[in-house]
């Protein structure tokens, strides 16, 4: 029988509370929680890179364009839900970031993911796949403000307004 050696112990040479920082930094960055899907034409990705800048900047120029050629075809439900999005970003691997300023239009989206990956590919004639995700944000600064909201500021800060309401007891009637 051959001895042997003692197995070394696992804990040793590791840093257990490194999960405690890993953890900090996903609860502290709201991004990384954001739900994304990507779809796309189902190409594998290339080595070479098939995004850099200057190819964002292409997308974002014919973009116009590509959302009329869908609006044009039998897809102007999709362009519409697409008008809402924005081009953030493109990676080497030819996922194409978009984000959305409408939760309604997001969500359709992202089942529709893979369609709009395949006409991605077909109308830029390169590989892409799409990643969708929603700015609260920009939906909250975009949103129209109910003529109850707007009366209420101007009264607020319009010395008219506020002159007719005290003097006079205006009030909204809509």
């Amino acid at each position: 029988m051959s001895a042997r050696p003692d197995p070394v112990p696992r804990n040793e040479g590791l840093d257990l509370g490194s999960w405690q920082k890993k953890f900090t930094g996903y609860v502290s960055n709201p991004a990384a929680r954001l739900p994304s899907v990507s779809g796309g034409s189902g190409a594998s990705p290339a080595a070479s890179p098939e995004c850099d800048d200057g190819d964002v900047e292409a997308l974002r120029l014919e973009w116009n364009l590509f959302l009329d050629s869908l609006q044009k075809g039998s897809e102007s439900v999709l362009a519409t839900h697409l008008q809402s999005c924005e081009i953030t970003a493109c990676n080497a691997k030819g996922v194409l970031d978009l984000v959305s300023c409408r939760k309604f239009s997001c969500e359709e989206l992202i089942q529709a993911a893979d369609l709009v990956g395949a006409k991605l590919t077909a109308f830029y004639h390169k590989p892409l796949r799409v990643r969708f995700r929603y700015d609260a944000e920009k939906d909250a600064c975009t949103r129209e403000k109910s003529v109850f909201t707007l009366f209420q500021e101007l009264s607020g800060t319009n010395e008219v307004v506020r002159y007719i309401i005290t003097e006079f007891g205006g009030e909204l009637i809509y």
